[in-house]
């Protein structure tokens, strides 16, 4: 016989971590609601049409997401834990996760390099664009970091943030005193520290003010390799033509969601987290009033969380925040082919993208796929950012990437998820986030 759902647990905030959130405490027996503000699901991930240049009436669906993915491990766990795992249910629309292109840079100078993620094939590429010299140094960098990611897992990505953890040993692994531009200045080839310098600007901050342990990316991406959403070769259906659509993972993330029974309320605007005597207690949104809930995940920016949390959770949230930006980051653009590709471009399945440096090494990042029958090409300008609340925060150094918001509050049974965490904006970062709070709202890990 079915088993009632164990106690409701409201859900703030309907981008990934919120989705991923959503969906674990679903699996654990929670009876969930999930409130978002707006008319759809996944945010910047969240797909939306766009007209064809030249055919009226017809569209091609497209994304602001990033077209390569690193470190998947958290998409197949969550998919796991939740239901069906991740590669049957992407098969089951013709789609699959394959490995990646490696990125082509191109620097101020005209020069051009193409940058595999394999250690050996990394160091083999350096080696005969920039010499034996060059290649040690960017290797020697890379693989320092390794004991930065090994620090990193349990602070904030696979256990909750715990500044308690942050003992005299933990805090020399990160490179305290060290930002991400002294990581890069160390380079004595200017191409390779233009990388570097790139990655604080793919995350909304500057290589001044990033942190040492922010170059972690660029280990991540080698140990892990480059993903991205393609069709299934082995599909006996009629082939998906979309490659590199990531938001493909947020359809199958919301069919989940739907098959675990949440009870997603779009348009859904919150204003204040309820509290009683124990804790949370509910939330009170703008049509229907105070909604009881004996635990609430706010998977929001931490400056919403700070307005719609009680003081007590609220006011460590703004110190925390006192020194601290929204992410900068550019508006996606994107340009649909008039004419339907022709040739190999009509059958390319894999991503390509390609990064333009300037001189300080800010990028304009190009992806070009084929969605819908159509070539799209989609640029990221980071010499142009906005801020941008919701896809994390600008901190100042060490000390501000440690006064980050983690997983608890003062309040009990009110936890946060989200860009925000000291784990990073990744999406696998918040992914994560999304499952801590899930532990922290239910009391005991999946």
């Amino acid at each position: 016989m079915p088993t009632d759902p164990g106690p409701l647990v409201a859900v703030v905030g309907g981008g990934l971590a919120g989705m991923a959130a959503a969906a674990r405490l679903a699996k654990m027996g929670h009876a969930v609601r999930l409130h978002e503000a707006t008319g759809r699901l996944g945010g910047r991930w969240a797909p939306y049409a766009l007209d064809v240049p030249g055919a009226p009436g017809s569209t091609v669906l497209v994304d602001d997401a990033p077209g390569v993915l690193t470190f998947p491990a958290p998409w197949r766990d969550l998919f796991r834990k939740s239901g069906r795992p991740l590669e049957a249910e992407l098969a089951r629309t013709g789609h699959a996760l394959v490995p990646a292109p490696p990125t082509t840079y191109a620097f101020a100078d005209g020069s051009t390099l193409v940058l595999p993620s394999d250690r050996g094939a990394q160091h083999t590429a350096l080696l005969a664009a920039y010499g034996p010299g060059a290649a040690a140094r960017w290797q020697h960098l890379l693989d320092g970091l390794v004991d930065v990611w090994q620090a990193l897992r349990p602070l904030g990505l696979e256990e909750a943030y715990d500044r308690g953890a942050l003992t005299r040993d933990v805090v020399r692994r990160l490179r305290p005193r060290r930002r991400l531009a002294d990581l890069a200045d160390a380079l004595d080839e200017p191409h390779l520290r233009a990388v570097v310098r790139s990655t604080a600007y793919r995350e909304g901050t500057t290589p001044e003010r990033a942190p040492a342990l922010a170059a972690v990316g660029l280990l991540v991406e080698r140990t892990f390799g480059r993903w991205q959403v393609a069709p299934d070769p082995a599909a006996r259906t009629a082939r998906t033509t979309d490659v590199g659509r990531s938001s493909v993972l947020v359809e199958a993330l919301a069919a989940r969601l739907a098959l675990r029974g949440v009870d997603v309320r779009l348009g859904s605007r919150v204003e204040a987290v309820e509290t009683g005597p124990d804790g949370a207690r509910g939330v009170r949104t703008a049509d229907a009033g105070v909604e009881p809930a004996a635990a609430v995940v706010l998977a929001v920016d931490p400056w919403t969380a700070a307005a719609l949390a009680p003081a007590t959770a609220g006011r460590p949230l703004r110190r925390a925040l006192r020194q601290a930006g929204p992410a900068l980051l550019p508006v996606a653009a994107h340009a649909v082919t008039a004419a339907a590709p022709t040739g190999e471009e009509a059958t390319a399945d894999l991503v390509r993208e390609h990064l333009d440096l300037d001189a300080e090494g800010r990028p304009l990042v190009t992806t070009t796929r084929l969605l819908g029958g159509r070539v799209v090409r989609t640029t990221w300008d980071h010499r142009s950012p906005a801020a941008r609340p919701g896809s994390g925060v600008a901190t100042d150094g060490f000390r501000g990437w440690r006064r980050r918001p983690g997983t608890t509050t003062a309040v009990p049974g009110l936890v946060l998820a989200g860009a925000a965490s000291p784990a990073g904006p990744s999406p696998s970062a918040v992914l994560q986030t999304g499952a801590l709070a899930t532990y922290a709202a239910a009391g005991r890990r999946d």
